[in-house]
């Protein structure tokens, strides 16, 4: 894995408590952790409004499907039942 250094401004507090729990060999690790969860909750959040507005976008066309199929699905069950 290719590894690059960068440089980043973060508050004392939140360095001196990581610092603190993570061991230094470690450090470069829970940090890699820690970016790729969040871009992983980034893409899913995405994808997830993705998904909402292509449902919504389609509310039109299902409710038509629905309207067309639904008296073959009660002749169906009509006759499934007997009555």
């Amino acid at each position: 894995m290719l590894l690059k250094k960068r440089t980043y401004a973060l508050p004392a507090e939140t360095l001196e408590q990581f610092e603190t729990s993570v061991a230094t060999g470690k450090r470069s690790q829970i940090v890699n952790e820690a970016l790729r969860a969040w871009l992983e909750a980034r893409r899913r959040e995405e994808l997830r409004r993705e998904v909402i507005a292509g449902c919504r976008e389609m509310a039109d066309v299902y409710q038509e499907l629905e309207q067309e199929f639904h008296p073959l699905e009660e002749e169906v069950e009509r006759r499934a039942t007997g009555d």
